[in-house]
């Protein structure tokens, strides 16, 4: 396959050494690695495919692509991505085909400005992966990542013949750790500013509560351990049975899914009803939020203040103006006592009764029956109650699977084994048939405090689904039907509420993380406490908490002594590399040996007796003891295997007998006719 007519004509001067070639090849591999959870499996291989071309072109069995075949490829990776699926302008498709470049780059790389060019490719891959996950992991694996890029730069300066893989990775290391002081300034103090253009962020699906909730989905999702949020309180962490964390509100029932009805309109809390408030009632704390890709928001009830990117709707939901594309951070104030809608407008009360016609007709018998006999709504919730309670109904994760239509009939009056969505869903059907407004809530229920730091980690399994009923004179008031089937998933967690069946269903992480004094989930509790940290004060450093920092250090928070920051930190930056730099090129300490050989032989030069330029220290004593007319072969013998043996060991003794020995030598020497003559 190789062509005498395509062969590059560059220079041993400009040609990529080999050693320097495989680097780049590895600083390949572990660029592309992380992004390869968001790209097509076929990109992948053709990256694998390209590296195999090229190893072969640098082993001479294959030729560089010719012009038409560069061009095909960009044609059909093209073609590829737009019939992948992926969103137009969408960051997955961007990512993409910056890869596909990447990958085609190396493929006709022939020249050490070509590998400069994959090198810089490779640091803009590294900042890209960013843009999908800010975790404490991406971060120290794409620190090695940019060590072994600068390591394959590193080999591009060095000779052919002196390009050291090992050697090239440690002065990398030295350089991006040299560089870490000044980033570290930057970042502190470097004023955060609005972008000057808007980055499409991922846009791929993130497990979680959906929009739309069937029974069963929560269960589903109580198999994942994976993290929904955190949360900080400014004061004492409410009791586990307190911790709602309202989410969505599920109005619309259809053939046995419910979901979320159109937004209505924000508004404002009344002040009279914010400032009637005690100390007590109102709980301060702030939520780390993961990636959703939607922009509903976590809170308990009730959000009385909030930030101006926020908006809390008719319905009490609280939402952001914008997608949850990353870790987002917000801080809230929440009145636990607050009454809600005590005058219910009309198209809330029409949007909460509404329910499918012909559907699940014994429970609305039922219902219309159990109001007739209650005589009040409260007393209907409390008589439903009582009946979950006390008769043959069953928490578990595995629940009977129903049938689309009259799918509430089957599990009240024959399965009777739920989720919290079974039980939610049941409750909030029945007072709809009975003209009690009635919506289900999603989001979750508990949290586990992480001894190490003390804040809340909320987890999937942690996901939860309540009943809000209106009631005259309480407004909207919550009621939690698991709390009658399984009273011990509300006062204690998920974990008190399982049984044995239950949790061989669970993952090892998340029977882990559930579990108490296990030497896992201390771990695990640990490196929550870690990621926790630094979601704290890098992912959400955000203008805020940089104001606050820079007020607490600088005091006034002005333009100058911002500039003066900058100044006097990348002052003592750029200082502790120069002084590690010159502490590195200090002389290196002699042995004591040949110190005191050293000194020797300047006193000896003042007697004119200086030693010769291939004189061997051995050599230039035996001369001596010549003209001194004296025995020095014990001396010799010490100096011989001081100064040529590594293992020899010398004390504090034999360093006086050394000296000694040298001292009675030049003495001799002094006073010698024949020393004084030379």
């Amino acid at each position: 396959m190789v062509s005498k007519t395509n062969k590059p004509k560059v220079g041993v001067a400009l040609q990529i050494p080999r050693n320097s070639l495989a680097l780049l090849m590895i600083a390949q591999v572990v660029v592309i690695l992380p992004l390869a959870a968001h790209i097509t499996l076929w990109i992948v291989a053709v990256c694998l495919m390209c590296g195999y071309w090229r190893t072969q072109v640098h082993r001479g069995r294959w030729d560089y692509p010719a012009g038409w075949i560069k061009t095909l490829f960009v044609i059909a990776s093209i073609l590829g991505i737009a019939l992948s699926g992926y969103r137009t302008f969408s960051l997955e498709a961007a990512t993409s085909l910056l890869v596909l470049a990447f990958a085609l780059k190396l493929v006709e790389m022939k020249s050490r400005r070509d590998a400069y060019l994959v090198i810089f490719l490779s640091y803009f891959l590294v900042a890209t992966a960013f843009l999908f996950d800010q975790s404490m992991a991406t971060a120290a694996y794409e620190l090695i990542a940019v060590i072994v890029v600068t390591a394959a730069m590193v080999g591009m300066n060095q000779l052919h013949a002196q390009v050291r893989p090992l050697s090239s990775f440690w002065i990398a290391s030295g350089l991006v750790l040299q560089a870490l002081p000044l980033t570290l300034v930057m970042f502190l103090l470097f004023p955060r500013v609005a972008p000057l253009w808007s980055v499409p962020l991922p846009s791929s699906a993130k497990t979680g509560i959906s929009d739309r909730l069937t029974p069963g989905d929560i269960a589903s999702l109580t198999q994942s351990d994976e993290l929904a949020f955190r949360v900080v309180f400014d004061g004492n962490v409410p009791a586990q049975r307190d911790l709602y964390w309202r989410g969505l509100v599920y109005s619309n029932f259809l053939r046995g899914t419910w979901s979320i009805a159109q937004p209505l309109q924000p508004i404002q809390i009344e002040p009279s009803n914010a400032a009637s408030v005690t100390p007590n009632q109102v709980l301060s704390y702030e939520v780390f939020l993961e990636p959703t890709q939607s922009n509903w928001l976590y809170a308990l009830d009730t959000p009385v203040q909030y930030g101006s990117r926020m908006d809390l709707l008719a319905d009490y939901r609280l939402v952001s103006k914008e997608p949850v594309l990353s870790v987002t951070r917000y801080a809230l104030r929440s009145d636990t006592n607050f009454r809600a809608d005590l005058s219910l407008p009309p198209y809330i009360r029409a949007r909460e009764t509404t329910l499918p016609p012909n559907d699940n007709p014994r429970l609305r018998d039922y219902a219309k029956q159990l109001r007739e006999q209650a005589g009040s709504a409260e007393k209907m919730i409390a008589m439903m109650l009582e009946q979950i309670r006390n008769q043959q109904f069953t928490y578990t994760l595995s629940p009977t699977t129903l049938s689309r239509t009259n799918s509430i009939d089957e599990f009240w009056f024959d399965s009777r084994r739920g989720f919290c969505t079974h039980y939610a869903g049941a409750m909030v059907f029945a007072l709809r048939s009975a003209d009690i407004p009635a919506r289900m809530i999603g989001g979750y229920q508990g949290g586990e405090v992480n001894p190490v730091t003390g804040h809340i980690v909320v987890r999937q399994y942690q996901a939860h689904s309540w009943v809000e009923a209106w009631l005259p004179e309480k407004g909207w008031t919550r009621f939690d039907p698991t709390g009658a089937v399984a009273p011990e998933r509300v006062e204690s967690g998920l974990n008190a509420a399982l049984s044995a069946e239950d949790r061989a269903v669970l993952s090892f992480l998340s029977n882990a993380r559930m579990g108490s004094d296990n030497f896992i989930g201390d771990i695990l509790q640990w490196t929550d406490s870690l990621e926790h940290r630094w979601n704290l004060w890098v992912v959400g450093y955000d203008t805020t908490t940089q104001l606050s920092v820079l007020t607490e250090l600088l005091g006034e928070v002005t333009p100058n002594r911002i500039g003066i920051a900058l100044l006097v930190g990348g002052g003592v930056s750029l200082s502790l590399v120069a002084i590690a730099l010159f502490w590195r090129r200090r002389p290196l300490q002699q042995h004591k040996v040949e110190r005191l050989f050293q000194i020797f032989c300047v006193k000896m030069a003042r007697q004119g007796l200086q030693r010769g330029g291939d004189e061997t220290p051995v050599a230039y004593i035996a001369r001596l003891a010549v003209l001194a007319q004296v025995d020095t072969n014990a001396m010799q013998a010490v100096l011989q295997q001081q100064l040529y043996d590594p293992e020899a060991h010398f004390s504090f003794r034999d360093a006086q007998w050394l000296r000694q020995e040298l001292r009675k030598l030049r003495f001799r020497l002094a006073f010698t006719t024949t020393g004084t003559a030379s």
